[in-house]
């Protein structure tokens, strides 16, 4: 197809244009039940950085071989960006029904051993369903049922889904392990991390505490455009991409955002679920959704037991706890308690790629 072997040569910084040499895109569309893209060329590509240029080509998506796709434990990368894929070559397929079947859904891991494929062909792209179905034709594009399933547990669905919140919930996996920033259509830019000390009261909730690395650093806040001093638990929820700021920094900024609660509260709240929606971090929340279908209210940040270990959900009727840290198992309690890891509770519930 014309239009991507003349974007990757721009991107690839090819100084010969690919000549479009009898290009039939509608009629190998019609054929094989491939996506063509909706031509959508841009003046503002003209000097860009080839950098930039990718960002901006793979919101609508480009064709590349599976081979240059690194796989990692939620999905896939392409040169640092988070992307889905779609519109996989399917040449042992005749039937061009089957053909157009396989190419209209969207994957967001390698959930067949077609797509570990390294020579196969296939489209990706790093921004949302919608992009895909505005800028490809040959559908219309739905996500893998599979893919849903491992990435948001049983039963999940299209209409509920959404691959930014998929790769800020799955950040770890994503990006290196240091603070950063990411949104489709731009490069990654890394980012200093919490703030040391702190810095008054939350411009956006209003929690406070004394302690440190709650707060996201100021430089940070103005890069992102957000106002100094915000706790970031309200950063990751306002701005507009995905910040990654290490799980364990941000359970510590709930914890202080939870304390400062019980301080100016008149008594202890009672356990809801909105309560544990607006304490912990954003990348809790598929889990949250999927245990309130089978669980009453948890309390939060709980001391369990005689040694006081604290479990981020509890049920003391139950004596249940889950707990984050993803080395220990179930098996180790504290007398009449037992715990889940939060990564054994999430496999038991079929969010496979966390």
């Amino acid at each position: 197809m014309a239009l991507w072997k003349q974007a990757l040569a721009k991107l690839r910084g090819s100084g010969d244009e690919v000549p479009a040499a009898g290009d039939t895109g509608a009629t190998e569309e019609a054929a094989t039940g491939e996506p063509a893209a909706v031509e959508h060329e841009s003046d503002e590509s003209a000097g860009a950085p080839v950098a930039d240029v990718l960002a901006r080509e793979l919101e609508a998506g480009i064709q590349v071989s599976i081979g240059d796709l690194q796989t990692c434990r939620a999905g896939w990368r392409y040169r640092g960006h988070p992307v889905m894929l779609f519109g996989p070559d399917a040449p042992e397929l005749n039937d061009p029904k089957r053909r157009r079947a396989f190419a209209s859904r969207v994957h967001l891991h390698p959930c067949s051993s077609a797509l570990e494929e390294e020579q196969r062909g296939a489209w990706i792209a790093s921004s949302d369903l919608a992009t895909i179905n505005a800028s490809h034709d040959g559908g219309p594009f739905t996500f893998c049922g599979d893919c849903l399933q491992a990435a948001a547990g049983q039963g999940a669905s299209t209409p509920g889904f959404d691959f930014l919140s998929h790769v800020r919930n799955c950040g770890d996996s994503y990006f290196a392990k240091k603070p950063q920033y990411w949104q489709a259509g731009a490069e990654s830019r890394p980012l200093q991390g919490p703030a040391d000390g702190s810095r008054g009261s939350c411009p956006k909730c209003g929690c406070a505490a004394e302690a440190s690395h709650w707060q996201l650093n100021a430089d940070d806040a103005r890069l992102l455009s957000l106002p100094e001093g915000i706790c970031l638990l309200c950063a990751e929820r306002q701005v507009q991409g995905c910040l990654y700021i290490s799980e364990a920094e941000l359970l510590d900024a709930a914890r202080a955002r939870y304390g400062d609660l019980l301080q100016k509260a008149a008594k202890a709240p009672a356990p809801s679920w909105k309560l544990a929606e607006a304490m912990l971090p954003l990348g809790w929340q598929p889990l949250l959704r999927r245990l309130q279908r089978m669980l009453p209210p948890p309390e939060l940040f709980y001391s369990c037991g005689h040694s006081a270990r604290v479990a981020i959900l509890a049920w003391p009727d139950r004596a249940r706890g889950v707990i984050e840290h993803r080395g220990e198992t179930e098996s180790e309690g504290d007398g009449d308690w037992r715990f889940w890891t939060r990564t054994q509770i999430e496999s038991e519930l079929g969010f496979r790629l966390r």
